[in-house]
C-alpha cells in the first residue's frame, strides 16, 4: 500500500481520516487553513498571542470532537468558528475590562472604602460563591483563582466550551447582582 498523498486529498477526505484519528491528516487540515484563519482572527482581534489562541481553541476542539462533529464545508466552518471565537476573546476581554475599570471606580468613593474593607469584600466575594452550584463553583475557581483556560477546564471535566463559557457566566452573573446588591446597600443605607 503506497502512502497517502495529503496535499492531493480534498477537505471531506482529509474529515474522514481525522474521524479515524489520523494525525497525519488533521495536520495537514492545519497546514492547509492556519494562515489564512490567522489572518481573519487578527484582523478581528489585532493582537498575534489571542489570534493564536483562538486558531488553537477551534483546533483542539475539532480534535476533541472528531467523532460527533458533522463538517459539511471545512473552510466555511473554520472561517466562522475562527470568526465566532475571536468575538467571543472581544466580548470577554471588554467584560475584564469593565470589571477592572468598575473596580478601579469604587476603589475612588471614599464612602465604601470606610465601610467595606478589602478583607470584607473578600468575604461577601467568597460566601456567594459558596452560594454557587458545585460544577459552576469549580469552573469559576479554576478559571479566575488557578489561570486555567476555557479548554484545560473543559477538558477537565470532559465538557464543551460553551458548557464552561456558560457556567463562567452564570457564575458572574451571580457575583455581579449580589455584589451589586451589597455595594447599594452601603452607599444607600
Amino acid at each position: 500500500m503506497s502512502p497517502i498523498d495529503f496535499n492531493a486529498i480534498s477537505d471531506d477526505q482529509l474529515l474522514t481520516l481525522v474521524k479515524e484519528e489520523n494525525h497525519l491528516a488533521f495536520q495537514q487540515i492545519y497546514n492547509r487553513y492556519w494562515e489564512k484563519l490567522y489572518g481573519n482572527a487578527y484582523n478581528v482581534l489585532n493582537d498575534k498571542s489571542l489570534s493564536e489562541d483562538v486558531l488553537h481553541d477551534v483546533f483542539l476542539d475539532i480534535w476533541l470532537r472528531r467523532d460527533e462533529i458533522q463538517i459539511q464545508n471545512l473552510y466555511g466552518y473554520l472561517f466562522k468558528a475562527v470568526r465566532n471565537n475571536s468575538l467571543l476573546k472581544i466580548r470577554n476581554e471588554k467584560f475584564v475590562a469593565f470589571n477592572l475599570s468598575m473596580i478601579d471606580q469604587l476603589e475612588q468613593i471614599p464612602e465604601i472604602e470606610l465601610h467595606l474593607n478589602q478583607k470584607e469584600l473578600k468575604s461577601t466575594i467568597d460566601k456567594e460563591i459558596e452560594k454557587l452550584p458545585a460544577r459552576c463553583r469549580d469552573i469559576f475557581y479554576m478559571s479566575r483563582y488557578q489561570d486555567y483556560s476555557i479548554s484545560e477546564i473543559a477538558a477537565h471535566f470532559n465538557i464543551s466550551h460553551r458548557t464552561v463559557e456558560n457556567q463562567l457566566h452564570l457564575a458572574l452573573k451571580h457575583l455581579r447582582a449580589s455584589l451589586g446588591a451589597t455595594l447599594f446597600i452601603l452607599l444607600f443605607s
